[in-house]
């Protein structure tokens, strides 16, 4: 049966209204709700989004509530206002952080400048991902969404691609979440990683708080189990092959290659491939996308998905491949030249036009026990 969210939960209460009792809630139940209610208003206006295709090295780049005497799911830790900010910022969506907490190794460095505290809260690396989570404590209101200046460096590897989220829980409290991949396929059971932090942008004005929050620390791998697969379907002159899947305690990484012809790239600007998974079970797995590397024609990808369920034997992937004339509107650009000077990135003209979209066969794994 599916899960119901909270408000389904409510709908379906028979009680009297007379004996509802209100209390008083935290700020975390506070921000809770508001993200539950702007995510329901969200969802109405969902579009279906594709990566950016990427080659080579990728840059990292008050609400008043009463509460009926029913707990919310018990997030609440040790670190200010919030516990599990994985599953905070995920917000159900996804369901991907939901074990991350478990498995993560807990740090509580703080760093304070210009009246601004930024605390890493947990860190995790399973083997391709870093991911930290963070609160920040600001002497002044720094917007409902304010932007973090930051780079996050894992040393010794090639590049990398990663995303940054925040949220607001509190009078001048956020919370955040920010995570950065490996684009090389090394083997790293430790990875020694440095985030800087240089900026904070207010959220809805141009105002910046300027000061230095650096942190280093080093991350031992979570237990993962490898399975060479080496299966691939081909279509329309498009090629996807499934190298390998990871399995960690709280996920599974997909590692897959992207190969198309020379046809197809003289035709088409651009070629994106995604990969839906569900199991024999009848479980679909939401997963995040962690960058790629390589040439036009060769492409490696990786994509980390939820934690397997541990009863499926099977999983059944099934590529999309989607392909893309560049225009100004989706593909705009500037290249700098020797002299200094910025001009826009001519766009060539080629016999696709629009877009097209395919779905190829499955690419049905037998899960090694």
């Amino acid at each position: 049966m599916k899960e119901k969210d909270i408000y389904q939960l409510l709908n379906d209460l028979d009680f009297d209204e007379s004996e509802v009792e209100d209390i008083e809630i935290s700020e975390f139940d506070k921000a809770k709700v508001k993200k539950e209610v702007k995510m329901a208003l969200r969802k109405k206006r969902k579009r279906h989004g594709w990566k950016m295709k990427v080659v080579a090295a990728v840059v990292i780049g008050g609400l008043s509530v009463s509460a009926l005497g029913i707990a919310f799911p018990a997030y609440a830790g040790n670190v200010p206002v919030i516990g599990d900010i994985f599953r905070f910022l995920d917000n159900g969506r996804t369901g991907i952080y939901d074990n991350y907490q478990e498995y993560s190794s807990t740090v509580n460095m703080t760093k304070e400048s210009n009246g601004v505290t930024i605390t890493i809260n947990d860190a995790i690396y399973d083997g391709k991902t870093v991911l930290l989570t963070y609160s920040i404590e600001s002497e002044k209101d720094l917007g409902d969404q304010p932007f973090i200046g930051s780079y996050l460096d894992i040393k010794n590897t090639s590049g990398g691609s990663g995303s940054d989220q925040i949220s607001k829980v509190g009078k001048n409290q956020y919370v955040g979440l920010i995570t950065g991949s490996r684009l090389d396929e090394k083997d790293l059971d430790t990875v020694k990683v440095k985030w800087r932090v240089d900026s904070i942008s207010i959220g809805g004005t141009e105002e910046k708080i300027k000061g230095t929050w650096n942190f280093s620390l080093s991350l031992q791998a979570s237990d993962n189990e490898v399975q060479l697969v080496d299966q691939g379907t081909e279509q329309n002159g498009v090629t996807v092959n499934v190298d390998k899947i990871t399995v960690t305690p709280m996920s599974f990484i997909v590692y897959y290659d992207q190969l198309v012809s020379k046809e197809v790239l003289d035709k088409w600007h651009g070629v994106d491939v995604e990969i839906d998974i569900q199991d024999d079970l009848g479980n679909h797995y939401a997963g995040d996308g962690n960058g790629g590397f390589g040439q036009e024609n060769h492409i490696h990808w990786s994509k980390t998905f939820k934690k397997l369920d541990p009863d499926a034997t099977k999983l059944i992937i099934t590529p999309t491949v989607r392909l893309v004339e560049y225009t100004p509107e989706n593909h705009g650009g500037v290249e700098i030249t020797a002299d200094g000077e910025t001009k826009a990135i001519s766009i060539p003209t080629k016999e696709g036009k629009g877009t097209e979209e395919f779905q190829m066969d499955d690419i049905v794994v037998e899960l090694v026990k």
